[in-house]
């Protein structure tokens, strides 16, 4: 029986965010991976309305092939698709399969024994623990020189404010609660005034999948806090319930708004950088100090071990140095 892939496409969809809880950016991610696929045998089957039955595992394999092949043109150069990319691209396919057959609208799922390309695993930018305390005063203009043994040092003076107060301190609030906490971009942004409890030092996480986890925070991250929403005419009480984070109408922080900023404080700090820098460089901080690899996992809200097993690959001089004191013919 022919069906219409762009109406299966939208099922599949609805049932990832009504069954699944995904989030709206996953969602974005999977239909636009899937929407290449549809194009794709379009393309070859002549049409959007085919038996689903005649999409086999040599149709996928080709698909695969051909995103190989393609390339897109940047500002510099023609580059071919990134590994990740083409992962990313059979994982939304094996998903809508393992749909499409647990729900018994094909009899067999050619996506089953397909096996997912090996992706480049670069090991993340990590802020070094000495430039934290100038990432933190970024959102201030700071006059700072250098001192007799040449080192920098910021002179005593009245704070200029890149922008204004509210929003320098908005912003620090935001750098200490995402070292602090290693959360994700859409969890920080997410997070309620109410949220935050300051007596227990906790505060509430909506993560991926809408899972909910309680996750701890430092003193330091909880005055940054308190300091920015006392110039906001607000304090950490469980009875505001507005959103922790918001832009100049009182709206909710837009993520493209929190990106930018985020970018910009870490090209002056590091010379680029990303808001998943900020949660990097939590785990490796911890992990650097001592902290164990399941914990770790809890914090940052993995649902694999493997995920946060990355960070033990980041600190290889500390690795060698326990290496060589820890086993007998070490060194």
């Amino acid at each position: 029986m022919k069906v219409d892939l762009k109406n299966i496409r939208m099922e599949f969809l609805s049932y990832l965010k009504s069954e699944r809880g995904f989030s709206s950016h996953t969602l974005e991610s999977y239909s636009n991976d899937i929407g290449v696929f549809i194009d794709y045998c379009s393309t070859i089957f002549s049409g959007c309305s085919i038996d689903l039955d005649l999409i086999d595992t040599k149709t996928i394999r080709r698909f695969m092939g051909n995103e190989m092949e393609k390339l897109y043109i940047t500002k510099k150069e023609k580059r071919s698709y990134h590994s990740k990319t083409i992962a990313r691209r059979l994982a939304a396919i094996k998903s809508l399969f393992n749909y499409l057959y647990n729900f018994e609208k094909i009899k067999d799922n050619p996506a089953m024994h397909l096996r997912t390309p090996k992706t480049d695993k670069n090991l993340p930018d990590v802020i070094r623990e000495n430039d934290i305390t100038w990432l933190m005063k970024k959102p201030v203009k700071m006059d700072i020189k250098l001192d007799d043994d040449g080192k920098e040092k910021i002179m005593v003076g009245k704070k200029k404010y890149i922008t204004n107060e509210l929003e320098a301190k908005r912003d620090q609030a935001i750098l200490e609660m995402l070292y602090a906490t290693g959360l994700r971009l859409s969890e920080l942004l997410s997070i309620n005034i109410c949220d935050i409890d300051r007596k227990s030092e906790l505060v509430k996480v909506m993560g991926k999948g809408g899972k909910e986890r309680i996750v701890p925070i430092g003193k330091v991250a909880l005055n940054s806090i308190e300091s920015y929403l006392k110039k906001l005419g607000k304090s950490i009480s469980s009875s505001y319930e507005d959103p922790l984070f918001v832009n100049k109408k009182g709206k909710r922080l837009p993520k493209r708004t929190l990106q930018r900023r985020i970018k910009k404080y870490l090209e002056e700090t590091m010379g680029g950088g990303t808001v998943h820098t900020l949660r990097h460089t939590f785990a490796t901080h911890l992990v650097n100090r001592g902290a164990d690899i399941l914990t770790v996992k809890e914090l940052l809200g993995h649902s694999s071990l493997s995920s946060t097993q990355n960070y033990t690959r980041l600190n290889l001089e500390k690795i060698k140095k326990v290496y060589q004191e820890k086993h007998p013919h070490g060194k």
